[in-house]
Order: structure tokens, then C-alpha cells, then sequence
């Protein structure tokens, strides 16, 4: 593993990390909303057959917020721009994850060019949340979340980094009976709370994701071999909605059963075979 620090042409800088041998095809991988590149901890040492690229999106992780107003365009063009930068000798593959999904699909809206032809979205945010849409209360809940942490300055601040609060939350999406891996998964979930770069800017862009959703980049997806992984217990993004935007996108569904938003540390095996299985 090899920590980098590439400053963009635009004067943005953003973190990465590399793994294995930069001769393999290259796979990068895009974390989801609150993450950073330590999120695909245990799918690292499943990849070896790819030279992995993780990048922490701006804003999250290590790399610095380049502006308050950035957005999912934003993060797009900036994923983009990085990928340029890294002057690769041919596009790589790329892989989002949960918000990270739509960061891939605005990119390669962009620059459809940036990309090989094999796109993979493990659990995309599949469509905008509607009035009667299962995930509404959820949803809900978080917006209130990062609107009281922004508005009340002390209260908010101990809301924003409350290890109680982020317990509960985590618990609600695992699916693992594992004591072990369920408190490693906490403890990560806990580190990402040491690395929020603006609890203001958060809520505007937890607001535009579920403003938003893959099936609105179907033109731009449709250019490409299109692979969703997605839990058939996860209801952060539910099979049945994942269903449809497939079908929608002309994109193969790989569902991985017993598991739900998660997979990426609770299933890392079952992923990295269907990722390997779709590359390969």
C-alpha cells in the first residue's frame, strides 16, 4: 500500500492509495457518503488480480474541501479531473459504491472517455426518494440530523461527532451477527467522524443524493457494460428498487443474499468474486 497526494490542475489536491502491481489492469474504487478509502479495507487483499486505485472524494477522509458549494457535478468533474491527472496508459475500470455511485456516473456523463468499458455500482442509489418511498423515514431522520448539527453551534457539534448516534445509525444497516467484525465495523464508522470536513456541506449534498439517482444518468450508463451488486437485504438501497433501475439501464444485477448496505465489509468475498468474475 502506497499513500499519495496529487494536486489537480484546477489547484485541488485529493488522497489516494494504491495497492498491488501498477502493471494489472487498473480498478478504482469510489466510496460512498461519510466514507473514505479505508472503507474497502477487506476487499484490498481480494483484488490482487488489479492495481487498485482509492481516492478520499473531496471533502472526505484526508482530502481537503475545495469549496463549501461543491456538489455531486462537482465531485463528478474532480473524479474526472483526477483520473486525467493520474495520465494512465488506458482508461481504468471503476467501481462506486452507495454515493459513489452517482460521483461515477456524473464522471462519466462528463468524459465518458475516462473510463474502460466495464462500469460496476455496489449498491447505487438507485432513484430520487419519493413521498411514498420505503426509504422516506430514514431519510428523513438523517436530513434532521445534519440540520440540527448545523444550526446549533455547541449541541451540533456533539450531535455531529456523537459515537452513540453513529452507533445506532450503523446498527440499523448491518446484517452481520459477527460481535468481532460488527464492532471493527463501528470502530471504522467512529474514525470517519474525525475526518468531517463540514457538517454545513454534508446536509447539502446528503439532500441533492436523495435528490438524485443513477436512473437519471441513463443515457450516459447505457454507453457502457453495466454491473449493480447489490444485498437483498439492504434497505438503504432496496433490491426491489435496484430491480427496476437495472432493467431500466439494460445492466446485469448480482445479488448477494443475507446481506445489505454493507457487503463491502460483511460479504467482501461474494463481491470480489462477482466484480472479478464481470473484470475477468
Amino acid at each position: 500500500m502506497t499513500r499519495h497526494l496529487l494536486t489537480l490542475p484546477s489547484g485541488d489536491e485529493i488522497a489516494y492509495w494504491t495497492h498491488h502491481d501498477d502493471e494489472k489492469p487498473v480498478l478504482i474504487l469510489v466510496h460512498g457518503f461519510t466514507g473514505s478509502h479505508e472503507g474497502f479495507q477487506y476487499l484490498v487483499p481480494l483484488l490482487t488480480d488489479f492495481h487498485l486505485i482509492i481516492p478520499d472524494l473531496p471533502g472526505f477522509g484526508i482530502s481537503p474541501l475545495p469549496d463549501e458549494k461543491l456538489n455531486l457535478v462537482g465531485l463528478g468533474e474532480l473524479l474526472a479531473e483526477f483520473i486525467d491527472a493520474l495520465q494512465l496508459p488506458e482508461p481504468p475500470h471503476l467501481l462506486g459504491h452507495s454515493m459513489g455511485s452517482l460521483v461515477v456516473a456524473e464522471a462519466v456523463r462528463r468524459r465518458p472517455d475516462i473510463a474502460a468499458q466495464k462500469l460496476i455500482l455496489v449498491s447505487p442509489v438507485p432513484a430520487p426518494v419519493g413521498i411514498a418511498d420505503a426509504r422516506r423515514g430514514g431519510a428523513m431522520l438523517s436530513q434532521l440530523y445534519y440540520a440540527i448539527s448545523h444550526r446549533l453551534p455547541h449541541v451540533g457539534a456533539k450531535l455531529a461527532t456523537s459515537r452513540r448516534l453513529t452507533r445506532l445509525s450503523t446498527t440499523v444497516i448491518m446484517t452481520t451477527s459477527d460481535k468481532e467484525l460488527q464492532a471493527a465495523i463501528h470502530n471504522h464508522h467512529f474514525d470517519n467522524l474525525d475526518h468531517i470536513s463540514s457538517i454545513g456541506w454534508y446536509r447539502r449534498l446528503y439532500r441533492q443524493i436523495n435528490r438524485t439517482g443513477i436512473s437519471r444518468y441513463r443515457v450516459a450508463l447505457q454507453r457502457f457494460d453495466l454491473l449493480i451488486i447489490n444485498g437483498n437485504k439492504d434497505s438503504v438501497t432496496p433490491l426491489k428498487r435496484q430491480k427496476k433501475v437495472a432493467k431500466l439501464l439494460g445492466a446485469k444485477l448480482m445479488i448477494i443474499p443475507n446481506v445489505g448496505h454493507l457487503s463491502h465489509y460483511e460479504m467482501p468475498e461474494r463481491l470480489a468474486q462477482g466484480i472479478k468474475n464481470f473484470l475477468q
